[in-house]
């Protein structure tokens, strides 16, 4: 086939490889991915002429084609020789897929041919092997920690050497626990994913395959949490994940932000708990709240510290209601005043600042307040509903999630019942009918609103002091 410019050309995800972009790519174009990239390539060891044949159909330079590829980590990551062993890439025939996106959505990432990441940081889950019973299952927060974590190494062993030698030793000792770990150890792992014996056993030349166990071994070979000083592992590694351009860049969003403060009023009440999803990517799904709340955590310092108050991450997740959600390279590092890395940039910047700004600085801090203390509908919106909805308990409880995250931008968890699934509210939205959607909307307005008429503090703004005050 003639590699000349195809029609549509999607952009790259970041971090897709090479072989999920070549199924978007001739996907769009209608036609086969072997008239794009070989069925048989594996993101590694890509020939030149492979890459400048997809970059010649995409407009994409070599650099950008290279980029999809594990080809730019170093040895320690994607293996050594042609067979690519000794590293943290699994066997080939291994392939590890999130019961939730890839479903879904077709979603790969290029670290999940490693065992550095053994879930899924958009759903919060467990990967699982290809083929294999697709059940969503919730990745322990610890889990997730460590991940992102592994993550940000990742990318920082493509040019820094004590990255590398981190994630070496790492795996090291990655690969001795597996061969000795025994039931004693798994409890006094404490609440660890389940760990297959005999998949463990078979670490080796490669990873062991089965992701639930090398999340376990790689929570088992971490430091150890300390009280409230910066968890080990960022202590030491702190230096492999930030940069002179990332302290730059933090430093120019922090004089960014003191002039809109000054200019525009803009305050930390006005940040939601969860950012919206950066530009380009799908619509917003229940399992990515973990990551937009940790840059709303993350937003919601940053402004804090423009208008000249210190603030803890503890503090920031206290004011979001997310208290207990783990921390992550971003707030640490913003925090530490070690940097701010170009993607976290990317979504703070466009996607969260300007959108705030654009939306008229909302007040959700009080939202918050206000809305976490009703607890049934208003009878007004009762009698303007069918009975047969209104008399099941579970249409008045998701009616009430649904107003919290129309109206907060928040999840579940930030809310007064955060044992609601963020999924069932999103059926939820899907189930209703417009003119229902249109009058759960107007009862949110109208609860706001009447706190304001009432003039009572937030943590009494409940329904029933309105329908006190209005008989």
């Amino acid at each position: 086939m003639n590699a000349s410019l195809l029609p549509v050309r999607p952009a790259p995800h970041p971090g897709e490889p090479l072989s999920s972009y070549a199924v978007r790519l001739a996907d769009a174009n209608g036609l086969v991915r072997g008239r794009v990239l070989p069925a048989w390539r594996h993101d590694i060891d890509v020939p030149p002429s492979d890459l400048s044949t997809i970059g010649s159909l995409a407009a994409l330079d070599h650099a950008a084609a290279t980029q999809l590829t594990m080809d730019r980590y170093p040895l320690t990551v994607r293996g050594h020789g042609p067979q690519r062993r000794h590293g943290w890439r699994l066997h080939h025939a291994v392939a590890w897929v999130c019961p939730s996106c890839t479903v879904s959505t077709g979603h790969r990432e290029l670290l999940w041919q490693t065992a550095l990441m053994p879930v899924c940081l958009r759903c919060s889950c467990y990967l699982i092997r290809a083929g294999y019973l697709q059940v969503a299952v919730p990745a322990h927060p610890r889990v997730l920690e460590v991940v992102q974590t592994l993550a940000g190494l990742a990318e920082a062993s493509v040019a820094d050497r004590g990255a590398r030698q981190v994630l070496y030793r790492r795996r090291r000792r990655c690969q001795d626990l597996a061969a000795t770990i025994d039931s004693d150890s798994l409890g006094r792992g404490g609440d660890l994913p389940p760990v297959d014996l005999d998949a463990a056993r078979r670490w080796g030349a490669y990873p062991c395959p089965d992701p639930t166990t090398v999340a376990a071994l790689l929570v088992l070979t971490g430091p150890r949490r300390g009280g409230r000083s910066k968890p080990a592992h960022l202590r030491c590694h702190q230096s492999a994940l930030f940069n002179d351009a990332d302290r730059d860049r933090l430093d120019w969003f922090l004089t960014r932000l003191r002039h809109h403060v000054h200019q525009d009023g803009l305050r930390p009440d006005h940040v939601p708990s969860m950012l919206p999803p950066p530009p380009g990517e799908e619509e917003r799904t229940p399992g990515a709240w973990l990551s937009l709340t940790r840059a709303a955590t993350a937003l919601h310092m940053l402004i804090s510290h423009a208008a000249g108050h210190a603030e803890t991450p503890g503090e920031a997740m206290t004011a979001l209601g997310v208290v207990g959600i783990p921390s992550c390279v971003l707030i640490d590092g913003i925090h530490a005043g070690q940097g701010l890395r170009e993607q976290d940039g990317d979504l703070l910047t466009p996607a969260a600042l300007q959108e705030l700004l654009a939306a008229g600085l909302i007040d959700y801090q009080r939202r918050r307040d206000i809305l976490r203390a009703v607890t049934r509908l208003p009878r007004t919106t009762h009698r303007r509903l069918p009975s047969v909805i209104t008399t099941k308990p579970a249409f008045r409880r998701l009616a009430l999630a649904w107003i919290w995250t129309r109206f907060t931008h928040g999840p579940m968890r930030s809310s007064a019942w955060p044992a609601i699934p963020d999924r069932d509210v999103q059926a939820f939205d899907q189930r209703i009918d417009p003119e229902t959607r249109l009058l759960l909307h107007e009862t949110g307005q109208q609860l706001i609103a009447d706190t304001d008429l009432l003039q009572i503090p937030a943590a009494q703004s409940t329904w029933a002091g309105i329908a006190r005050r209005y008989g």
